[in-house]
């Protein structure tokens, strides 16, 4: 039986609402960290496509050391997705 993530995260509008969401998270990035986050999330909304928390917990995992395409992995087995 697959397991079911119940942890759900609003959808996100707005650059501001992006912003603020990573805000909550700038006491545990440097300011390096910050600033590229800040950056790719700006980036996103250029396009419209705004980060939710999820989105930016993840960002802070990559952060964190955990590789891009493991956490990609992750992601798939979650949705039942076969690589």
């Amino acid at each position: 039986m697959a397991t079911i993530h119940t942890t759900t995260y609003p959808e996100v509008y707005s650059l501001a609402e992006s912003l603020a969401i990573l805000d909550r998270y700038k006491s545990d990035l440097t300011d390096e960290q910050y600033q590229q986050n800040k950056s790719v999330i700006s980036s996103f909304a250029i396009e419209n496509m705004y980060l939710n928390e999820k989105d930016i917990l993840n960002l802070i995992k990559i952060d964190n050391g955990v590789n891009p395409n493991e956490l990609i992995k992750e992601i798939l087995k979650s949705w039942n997705v076969n690589e």
